[in-house]
């Protein structure tokens, strides 16, 4: 939407300074100085030379001088900088023909510097010199801003989420591989402790990976119906422990919060990055407020903001503290992955960034105001739904499942280390494994295959053929195939939970062994319960 408009802003200038005025406008510069007069638009008439012989009321007040201090001054003088390209306008020795655009910032008597378009068009006719229609920029600024903000932010999300899925695929093979290592040690070797410590360095590395791609807005989500004050009662035990003793912890929820849709486990996570960021700014105590309210929002205030939202009913929630605030050359880079004020053992830089991506992901927006030295409030928006609040529908674990059976299964996964990882797990507990690498492979490898395939095993995004893609044509000779969708990201909507078959599951990477076969054999005993 700002590409359109800033570029509809562009076109509207080419096309009003592309042609002179028309001829059949008076000749005379008293009657063209009357027609101008009580415009609202800032207007100047130039002579050949670029020197101000008129300046209407308007022009005056937006150069923030006086009409008679602009006449008799070349418009160069009111250009502090302009575009390299009309960088010293010097209209008297290069005549106008079409016209042209100029931006630059101006500097009034004052000393206030500001943005400033001027659009310069020959007169035309009899009259000579040209018209000079001045345009406060800084709303053009602004919105140019915002844009390069929100495309350096879409730019490290595509980024982080890439890095996410490239890592996950490495540390479901460092794990898969260090599990099946640990069932052959000697219980208590020096081998058992380092291969123990292997798979706890690979679990705090997943939930580094699961922050990235919480800000990518890939993660796969379980939304459910609830309002916020859902959320904040359920953790407001664990926040008040997380705030601590010096700090005065209170909440306003309002009793009519509307319903949005989203997933409370990850929303949980945003109140709690938020209430941590506040801690550690008031390192010496201070007050904390956690509000939830109902808002109709504009695209007034949309533009006021600088974020991007439709126009319509939210509900909001803010996380309000009384700490050392934010410099305001920092506030547009605080959700950027890694970037953090704080020192190097006290975060990672990623807890405001998932905040983001979050949010994001769920069609809201996130919004930060700040003070240096009185504190800082942050908003969430999220679209209001007109449903009532549900049950949860996550899936519930089996406590008790079979590890493996003799079945045969599928498993198409177009990384090799992570095919030969998840096929040789299996094979360890009696399935039969058929392996591809990757769709249209799969397809050739079930075709020449003379038994049944009681399960498929996919990876969703792969070349040459994706694994939903694979599902679709597997099942037009198998109907009553089980899927087992694996992923490093999930942000297709046919593979997110609750929104899949009652055939199909979705497991993301990494995953321990216990995961995947418990996951396997979950699919497998739903079909024979079936039978």
């Amino acid at each position: 939407m700002l590409v359109m408009f800033v570029s509809n802003i562009a076109e509207e200038d080419e096309r009003r300074v592309s042609r002179p005025l028309a001829a059949a406008r008076p000749a005379g510069g008293g009657d063209l100085e009357g027609m101008l007069l009580g415009s609202a638009d800032a207007m100047l008439l130039l002579d050949e030379r670029g020197v101000i012989t008129f300046a209407n009321p308007s022009a005056a007040g937006l150069l923030h001088a006086t009409r008679g201090a602009l006449v008799g001054t070349p418009m160069e003088r009111w250009l502090e900088s302009a575009d390299a390209e009309h960088d010293g306008l010097q209209l008297g020795q290069r005549p106008l023909e079409r016209g042209l655009v100029v931006r630059g910032r101006a500097r009034g008597l004052d000393g206030e510097s500001f943005p400033l378009e001027v659009s310069i068009s020959p007169l035309g006719g009899a009259s000579s010199g040209y018209l000079a229609v001045c345009r406060d920029g800084s709303e053009r600024e602004r919105l140019e801003a915002q844009l390069r903000q929100a495309q350096k932010m879409e730019a490290i999300g595509r980024l982080a989420g890439g890095i996410a899925h490239d890592l996950n695929n490495v540390l479901t093979v460092v794990r898969s591989f260090g599990e099946l290592g640990l069932e052959e040690a000697a219980p208590g070797s020096g081998t058992a402790e380092c291969l123990t410590q292997i798979l706890e360095a690979a679990s705090r590395s997943e939930r580094l990976t699961r922050q990235l791609l919480a800000f990518s807005r890939r993660q796969a989500v379980a939304p459910r119906v609830l309002s916020f004050n859902d959320i904040v009662r359920d953790t407001e035990a664990m926040l008040r422990r997380i705030a601590g003793e010096s700090i005065e912890f209170r909440t306003d929820l309002d009793p009519e919060a509307w319903n949005v849709r989203v997933d409370p486990t990850h929303f949980g996570q945003v109140v709690m990055n938020l209430v941590v960021n506040a801690r550690d700014a008031m390192e010496a105590g201070g007050s904390l407020h956690i509000n939830t309210s109902n808002v109709e929002l504009d695209a007034e205030y949309a533009a006021a903001h600088g974020v991007e939202l439709e126009p319509g009913e939210y509900a909001a929630l803010s996380v309000t503290d009384s700490g050392v605030g934010i410099a305001p050359e920092l506030v547009a880079r605080i959700f950027e992955p890694f970037f953090t004020t704080k020192a190097s053992d006290k975060g990672t830089g990623l807890g405001l960034s998932t905040c983001y991506g979050i949010v994001k992901q769920a069609g809201g927006v996130i919004w930060v105001y700040s003070e240096v030295g009185v504190g800082t409030t942050f908003k969430v928006y999220v679209p209001r739904v007109r449903e009532n609040s549900a049950p949860s529908t996550r899936r519930r674990r089996t406590t008790s499942v079979r590890a493996g059976g003799d079945e045969t299964l599928l498993v198409v996964e177009d990384d090799s280390q992570v095919r030969r990882v998840v096929a040789e797990t299996l094979a360890r507990q009696g399935y039969r494994v058929l392996t591809a690498q990757h769709g249209l492979d799969a397809i050739d490898v079930a075709g020449r295959h003379e038994g049944g395939i009681d399960l498929l095993i996919t990876d969703v995004v792969m070349p040459k053929m994706g694994g939903p893609e694979l599902a679709h044509e597997l099942r037009s000779a198998r109907p009553g195939l089980r899927v087992l969708f694996v992923s490093g990201y999930s942000e297709y909507a046919m593979i997110r939970e609750g929104a899949l078959g009652d055939q199909e599951s979705l497991l993301e990477k990494p995953f321990s062994r216990d995961r995947l076969l418990e996951r396997v054999r979950q699919l497998l005993d739903a079909h024979c319960d079936r039978r």
